[in-house]
């Protein structure tokens, strides 16, 4: 199965390792691509269901296809304490391709955080079989900015994705 994100804001895609930051350069986060913005609205890059919103409203967390994606909008900007952003959802909305999920004030987070690149990765990479990521310039909503081949779960022991539900028949428990 295939998964598409389509870019959430418009910008120049940069690869991870020339960001600046060795958590996102080294992929110590997850997997993806950094965004330089042209835009100052983030949306959502696929139909998911957002798992959090940061306390600052920089970041977002969403899950799609079992999938966790992670859209962190500039560097050091949890520093801002919210100052500039404004979450637009809240965890567990449910949400689809291209509805907006941050704004932020663009020329207030450039003169008071390290950058805007804005990055967009993909947490639990074990759950990738590969990635395609995208190059260029990207349109908001519109422009793909990676496609992910999703990885097959082995049918016995197979671990479920954190944030998705398992039912089963039920189960009795006899106290001794």
């Amino acid at each position: 199965m295939t998964l598409t994100l389509l870019a959430p804001l418009s910008g120049i895609l940069v690869p991870l390792e020339s960001v600046p930051d060795p958590a996102f350069a080294q992929r110590l986060v997850g997997d993806g691509v950094s965004i330089d913005p042209l835009s100052d609205r983030v949306l959502a890059p696929c139909d998911a269901r957002v798992l959090q919103v940061h306390r600052a409203h920089h970041a977002v967390t969403l899950l799609a296809q079992g999938l966790e994606i992670i859209i962190h909008v500039g560097l050091d900007t949890v520093m801002l304490g919210g100052d500039g952003f404004t979450a637009l959802v809240r965890a567990d909305d449910v949400v689809r391709a291209g509805d907006p999920l941050l704004s932020f004030d663009a020329d207030l987070v450039a003169r008071r955080a390290r950058s805007l690149l804005t990055q967009v990765v993909i947490s639990n990479v074990d759950r990738i079989a590969s990635i395609a990521l995208s190059t260029g310039r990207v349109t908001a909503g519109q422009d793909a900015v990676m496609r992910i081949e999703l990885a097959e779960l082995r049918a016995t022991g197979a671990a479920v994705p954190q944030g998705e539900a398992v039912r089963s028949e039920p189960i009795t428990v006899t106290a001794y």
